[in-house]
């Protein structure tokens, strides 16, 4: 498996940023993808489905949901997103007590032989930028 990790600080109070990315089935509320959407279960083992042009059905199930450390990791269940076979994230809100936070992510991933690896990095951090940019914008936005 491959480990990478990337971070973002964000002008959103923690409490209100983890707010948001607690409730996992309710990631299109925050994130612009337009796309067909469904959620399996309620809590730890709820698995979010998401068809995505170009890159197909993905499934991905709630692992860890900690509150106290505002911590979440997930993994995916379904699909090879970016040509991944295996993929887990561990997402973690750091408080800076200012009005502002650190999104701390780390992903785990694991690809077909031959794979490049780095572009894999890259387009991943790449996602988790996005990601990071549109949970801002919805946290000051509320």
């Amino acid at each position: 498996m491959r480990e990478m990790t990337y971070q973002q600080t964000l002008a959103a109070p923690a409490t209100a940023a983890w707010a948001v990315l607690a409730d996992f089935g309710a990631f299109l509320d925050w994130n612009p993808l337009d796309v067909p959407y469904e959620v399996q279960g309620e809590g730890i083992g709820m698995v979010r489905i998401l068809d995505i042009p170009g890159l197909g059905r993905l499934g991905e199930r709630l692992d860890l949901l900690d509150g106290s450390a505002m911590r979440l990791c997930y993994s995916l269940t379904e699909g090879k997103p970016l040509g991944m076979t295996e993929y887990a994230a561990d997402l973690c809100v750091e408080d800076h007590g200012n009005g502002t936070c650190t999104l701390h992510w780390i992903g785990r991933f694991a690809a077909d032989e031959g794979a490049d690896l780095d572009a894999m990095a890259t387009n991943l951090a790449g996602s988790y930028a996005n990601m990071s940019t549109a949970l801002e914008t919805y946290v000051g936005g509320q």
